[in-house]
This record gives C-alpha cells, structure tokens and sequence, in this order.
C-alpha cells in the first residue's frame, strides 16, 4: 500500500527550507516531490508533520500550513493511484503529476495563434485580466465592448468578401482600403428574390448604416491596437499596419446655456415621475461637470461639508467639487441621495423627450462625415442633448463666466488646457464678447 510522508532537511541557521514528500510503494517504488511550501527547521515536527504543537506560533498560520501538507499528501496519493503504469516512476514524473494537477491550464494544448481572427478571439478573451497600459487599472466593460463590436465587424467584412480570415501578411493598404470602405458605407438586406428589402415604410433595410469618420477612427484605432498587441507578443511581423490613417473630425456638439437649464429646472414634470429624475440627473451633471458613469456611482458618505469628492474612473483622478445651490436643491429634494438610478443608454432616450417639452428647441447646423461625405444637416436642439452635453454645458458655461481655465479643469478633470478647450463649445464671438467684458472691467 503506498504511503507519503513529509519531511525537512535540517538547516544549521534556523532558515526557512523546503517541506519535501517521499511516496513509498513497498521496495519497487521510492520517489521524492520537492514542494513550494517552507517552514523554519526549529517549529517542524518531522514525526507527526506537521508544525509543533507546543512551539509558540501564529494558529492562522499554523492551521493553513498543516492543511496545506495534508493536501499535498493526498493530491500525490491521487496522482500515482491514478497511473496506470507503475514501472519505472521517477520523482520528475512526480513533481510533473503534481503541477498538472495543481495548474491543468499550463498543461492545457495551446492553439496555434497564426491568423487575425485566432489572434482577435484570443484577446478579447483575456482582456478581463488584461490591464490598462496607462493607468495600470483593469480594462472596463465598455472597453472589451468596443474590441468585439470591432471584430465583429472585421468578420463581417470578411464574410462579404467571401473569407474566412486573415492572415496577418494580408493585412495591408488593400485590406485597409477594403475594411474602411465597408465602414463607411451603409449595406442593404437582400430578399430571397436577390433584391433589395423593403420595410413597411416602404425604406431600405439596413445590414449595417454607413458610419461617421470618428466610428471608422474608432475602429481602425482599436485593429491598430490588438495587432500592436500581436506584434509584441511575435505573433504578427509584419508591420504595415502602422501606416494605417486613424481618421478623426471635430464634431459639432451642443451645449444647454444658463438659461436653456433654467428652462429646464422650472418645467414641471410631475406628472411624470421618470422624466423628473431624468431632469434632476441632467441638472445634477450640468452644475457639477461630472461624467454619467462618475456620478451614479456617488454616494452619500462622499458628500460633506458642502463638497462631493470622488475618483474619475476614466482617469483615477481625485476631485472635489463644490456644491451649486441647484445641486443642493436636488440633493435635498432625495435626502442627499441620487434620484433613482437609470442606465446611460436609457438616460439618453429620456433626455430628449425632457428637453423637447422644456422648449429646448432652437436649430442647429449639424455637420458631419458620413460614407466618406461631408453632410450639413439641421436638427432641433433637442435631438442632440445626451448626458455628454450636461458635462459640457458646465464646462462652456464656466468659461463664458470667466472662471480661470485651470480652476475648472480641476473639477472637470481634464488633463490639458488644449483637451480642455476643444471640448468646450464657445464660438469665436462669443470669445470677442469675453475679451469685451475683460476690458471694461480692466479699464472702468
């Protein structure tokens, strides 16, 4: 009957040294496992194996270390019972049937990574554990989002061109030329008949709508990203991919002025409880200049004396913010909780349908890059409030009130003072009426 047992080799300076387990099967089998797990030579009791029971010792620690060689000596037991063939075994075997049995997934057959969509399954399947190069923080839920909604689409484009995947020496000015054409143009469904599929409306039904320029950017950006990854890791050598143009464009954003939010505040919604909270929450990211996702993670113990102060998750910035009298007032209104929370996407759908019965109405001149075409198009202001506009509603309207720029990048967390500027939405009259103002109170 086979037997382990665990012992030391003793040490003259009282080190700690390496707890080691003979398993004996009668003559035929005598072989050795050298373990992980340490203990001083003067606490170790080599009869029993286990530490002294009369020695002084921390019993947590004690109990875990015991436990631990109890474990070992069973696991070694499972390993060699379940060997078939006991011919020959060597202690090498045994440290070997120890690890697979302790780590089975460095045992696990590595797939041959050698095509970009292995490479890209891969990836998003390791990005939970995957950390932020630049703040050393795990990768958000919205960041793996983006990576599959880009291979998707890379899948996509490669279904159209009737391929299965890429190799990576494919990846190429023909391949870029070919993915950003299909991002940038809308695809229509097909019928049985082959052709194109109409809905009730008698209006084309859309695969897939043809993208702006920062959704194509967005996306190129994100490829650039996973094959850099490739790259570093050798899996990927070549390297045009480095040439591909990333595009970007300013885009034409609103912002809700002074007045445009007192509008806002006096509309009585309570009628509807759900566009109350929606209002409230808006006003709340208006006058504090926070983002949705910092804001509904505020609590109540981060709200003191006058002050909320948190951690931006986008950045791991530290801020404070001082309270705004309409800040208070809603914080009163809920007993210095938050309204009711709502998800983003939701938040957004409501917005709207509050700001369109506050009489937020005015037209704006909206233009764009769609399918590779510079578009203008008119839109009630309305249409285009988001929760991005109550962060850069507090942001412009902070700067049209001459507040020094630094200070209110210190609430709002922008890290420089271009970021900061092409962020907020002030029209170059509207910075000669600044400079105005500055003026006369200079030269009263």
């Amino acid at each position: 009957m086979a037997t382990v047992k665990a012992f030391i080799r003793t040490s003259k300076n009282n080190n700690e040294v390496t707890i080691r387990f003979r398993l004996s099967d009668g003559r035929s089998v005598q072989i050795f496992h050298v373990s992980e797990l340490v203990v001083k030579p003067d606490v170790w009791d080599n009869k029993e194996q286990c530490i002294k029971k009369r020695v002084l010792y921390n019993e947590e620690a004690r109990q875990k270390l015991n436990t631990a060689v109890n474990d070992r000596k069973a696991l070694i037991l499972k390993v060699y019972n379940l060997e078939m063939n006991k011919e020959g075994l060597t202690s090498e075997w045994l440290d070997t049937a120890v690890d697979k049995a302790l780590y089975p997934e460095k045992y696990k057959p590595q797939l041959k990574i050698d095509t970009l969509f292995k490479f890209t399954e891969q990836f998003i399947a390791d990005a939970p554990n995957r950390k932020d190069k630049t703040t050393g923080r795990l990768l958000t839920y919205n960041n793996i989002q983006q990576y599959k909604a880009t291979e998707k689409h890379l899948k996509a484009f490669a279904a159209k061109i009737r391929k299965k995947d890429f190799r990576f020496d494919e990846i190429n000015q023909l391949f870029y030329d070919g993915f950003t054409a299909y991002l940038q143009n809308e695809i229509q469904a097909i019928d049985e008949n082959g052709k194109p599929k109409i809905d009730e409306n008698n209006k084309p039904v859309l695969l897939k709508e043809a993208f702006t320029a920062n959704s194509v950017g967005k996306h190129i950006r994100i490829l650039k990203l996973m094959l850099n990854e490739a790259t570093m890791q050798g899996i990927n050598t070549s390297n045009y991919y480095n040439s591909f143009h990333v595009f970007t464009e300013e885009v034409d954003t609103v912002y809700l002025t002074e007045t445009e939010l007192q509008q806002l505040k006096d509309k009585d919604f309570s009628k509807s409880p759900y566009l109350d909270r929606v209002r409230d929450w808006f006003l709340l990211l208006a006058w504090t200049g926070c983002r949705f996702s910092d804001l509904e993670k505020v609590g109540k113990t981060d709200i003191k004396d006058g002050f909320i102060t948190f951690r931006q998750q986008k950045t791991n910035t530290k801020v404070t913010i001082p309270l705004h009298p309409v800040v208070l007032e809603i914080l009163e209104k809920y007993n210095f909780n938050l309204p009711e929370p709502i998800t983003n996407q939701r938040f957004n759908e409501y917005i709207k349908e509050v700001a369109k019965l506050a009489g937020i109405n005015s037209v704006e001149l909206v233009t764009t890059t769609i399918g590779g075409k510079l578009e203008t198009s008119q839109h009630p202001k309305w249409k285009l409030v988001s929760s991005h506009t109550g962060r850069r509603s507090f942001c412009t309207n902070m700067y049209k009130r001459g507040l020094p720029t630094l200070m209110i990048m210190s609430i709002s967390g922008h890290k420089t003072e271009k970021s900061f500027l092409k962020y907020i939405k002030v029209k170059q009259s509207e910075h000669a009426e600044l400079m105005a103002k500055a003026w006369q109170n200079i030269y009263k």
